[in-house]
Parts: structure tokens; sequence; C-alpha cells
């Protein structure tokens, strides 16, 4: 071989190096992007499609993508995958998607109707699949047992007939407490080690429960022993145990209307209601002429409320107090559901309550109306 064809096949087995080089560098940049692609059938143009790390903790979410919505409903999202993890799909029409996305399932589709309550189609992704699911039921089980309550609810309160908004309020809690107890009960059967066990955490609840709960985050860790994920849900279900009827209630501390600080270890009286609701919580509202009659009539026996809002604004939480005359104390940090106070407590959803006596040891949880009243009753009567 004359140096002329040496020099051409080094020059050419160099090009080819540095090719296969460049594409072995460019798999290994790009192999952590992640793709959620799909068509929308409503949608604004103006509008963009738009994708949340999302977490179910303090409910939170960050955006790690962003994208215009094509002609023709089309959108491409391309983000980073740092590992499994929880996510939110916003796309225009007020329509969003839970996503449970495990490793290797980075090419996702998600086809929607585009509103409030429309189809929801998803392949790619076997995790947000079961997840789908598990929220397709949820709203099947809150239709059948929960809305019928609010119903209840709002017309008592039109007709104005307090005896019936008391009554529509207890019905709330219990449909809401079956409610609960059907979404574990499907996940039990149904996700199993998935991902997508995470996202059903915010609607757990461990008053009855617990036990339960752990056997299935148990068996999580096992499957996932290092995720964030994993952390998160063994440190719910410890917060579950910390705040169990027959143990000792963790201290609250926060900001009163005055903007003294007032903490829970302070009030003087043989029996507190730590009571969680807002502002903006419509069964919450409901429960104040009930909770007012039982305040009225334990008060002088040794009753106190302690009421813990998940406000985000302080005018529209020292507005209701005033507005609704709820002359017991408050306290609130004004974060909403960032809020330490619900977070040290499980507090996911309102209005929540436990019943402590003057030791602080838990005595019941999520007792309401007629069921609060007749335990005061018989604490009092033994006492």
């Amino acid at each position: 071989m004359n140096t002329l064809h040496v020099n051409i096949a080094r020059t050419f087995f160099t090009i080819c190096v540095m090719i296969l080089s460049y594409a072995g560098h460019t798999q290994s940049a790009n192999s952590n992007v992640y793709v959620v692609h799909g068509t929308t059938e409503n949608f604004d143009t103006q509008l963009p499609a738009r994708l949340y790390i999302y977490n179910p903790v303090d409910q939170v979410k960050q955006m790690v993508a962003e994208v215009a919505i094509g002609k023709k409903g089309a959108y491409i999202l391309e983000y980073e995958f740092s590992g499994p993890d929880l996510y939110r799909l916003n796309l225009p029409g007020r329509q969003s998607v839970m996503l449970a996305i495990d490793t290797g399932q980075s090419d996702i589709q998600v086809d929607v109707e585009g509103k409030r309550g429309g189809y929801v189609r998803i392949t790619g992704s076997a995790d947000s699949e079961k997840l789908l699911g598990y929220e397709e039921f949820r709203g099947e089980s809150n239709k059948r047992l929960v809305s019928p309550t609010y119903a209840a609810m709002s017309s008592a309160k039109s007709a104005e007939d307090v005896e019936a908004e008391v009554d529509a309020v207890e019905a709330y809690v219990v449909a809401s407490k079956l409610h609960r107890k059907e979404l574990l009960d499907y996940t039990d059967n149904n996700i199993g080690t998935s991902i997508a066990l995470y996202g059903t955490m915010l609607r757990w609840t461990g008053d009855d429960e617990v036990a339960r709960l752990d056997r299935l985050v148990q068996a999580f860790a096992k499957a996932h022993p290092d995720l964030k994920a994993t952390k998160a849900m063994e440190d719910k279900v410890e917060r579950y145990k910390r705040v169990s009827v027959g143990v000792k209630a963790p201290d609250l501390s926060a900001p009163a209307p005055d903007g003294n600080i007032l903490s829970l270890e302070e009030i003087d009286a043989e029996y507190i209601l730590i009571d969680f609701w807002a502002s903006w919580c419509g069964p919450c509202r409901s429960q104040f002429p009930d909770l007012q009659k039982v305040y009225r009539d334990f008060k002088d026996q040794g009753f106190e409320i302690l009421g813990v809002s998940l406000d985000g604004k302080a005018d529209r939480w020292k507005t209701a107090i005033t507005d609704y005359e709820l002359d017991w104390l408050h306290i609130s940090d004004l974060l909403v559901w960032k809020s330490e106070l619900a977070k040290n407590y499980n507090v996911t959803f309102v209005p929540f309550n436990l019943l402590v006596d003057k030791n602080g040891m838990i005595v019941a949880k999520n007792i309401h109306s007629k069921t609060l009243y007749s335990k005061l009753t018989e604490l009092f009567e033994a006492k």
C-alpha cells in the first residue's frame, strides 16, 4: 500500500472514531432526557402545556418543562429525568393529569379531552396507568359517597336550617372516612410496589389504618430502598404513629391573630379540640354552628378549642374569625399546605381535628357534630 493510500486509510479511520465517539457522547448526554407527548382535543394555542415534579407532602410543584400547544392540539415535553418521581401534567382547559414515572419510561404518550373531568389515555408508563386507575376510582367513589353530603350541606345552608346543616356535616365526615378507606382498599389491591403508591399518599388516613400503611410502605421500601419517595412515605407513617389515639400530641406553636406566639402546651384546659380548618373550606364553615354550640355548652367545664388555620392570607383568616364569631383560640403560620403545623399532624384534608386531654394525650380523632358532643358529655360526666 503506498503512502497516499495509507494516509487516506488513517484519515478515514480517524473520522470513523470521531463519529463513533460523538455518537456515544450524544447518547450519554441525552440518556436522561425523557419525553411526555400527546394531543388534547380542546385547547388554546395561547396557553402552554406544562410538566411539574409534584411533592404530595406539601403539595408543591416545580416546573421541569413547558411547550406551546401545536395547531392540531399536539405537544411534546422534554425534561431531564433525575429518578422515579411523581409528576403533574397541566394542559389548557383546566385538565391536570398525575403521572408516576419510573426509570426506563422515557417515552410516554398522554392524550386528553382537554377539559376538567375529561378522558385521559396513557401509554408508555405502567405506573402512570396504575395511578390513573386509582384517580378514576377516586372520582367515582367521591361522587358516590361524598358529593351527596356536599349537596345536603349547601341545601341546609340555603334554607338556614342549622340542625340540618349539623347533620349534613356529620354525614360528610362519615362519608369522607368511608371514601378514604375505599381508596386504601383499592391501593392495597391494585398498586403494589409501583411508584404510583407515592401518588396515593395525599389521601391516606392514619386513624385506623396505620398498620396497613406500614405494611404497604415496608414492601415498597424493599423494592425501592433509596428513593426520596420511600423516605417521604416512611416519614409519613411514623408521623401517623406519633399522632395516634393514646399518645401525646406534638406541640403546636404559631402566631395568634394578635401576632403573639401561642402554643398548645400553654393552654390550661381539661380537654382541647385541635381543629384544623381554613376560611376557603366549605365543610369547615358548615361546622361552625356546631362548634359554637359545643363551645358554649362545655367551656365553663374546662373545654377549649384551638383553631389551626391553613389559610394563606392573614386578612381572610382574621375576617373569618370575626364574621363567623369563632370566639376560641386561634393560630396560623399562613402557609396553607406548606404549613409545618399541618405536616407534623399529617393533615392532608380539612376539617380535621383531634381531642386531647390536659396532659396532651390524644383522646379521639376526627369526631364532629353530635359525635363530638356525645364524647365530651361522656368525658365530663366521668369526672
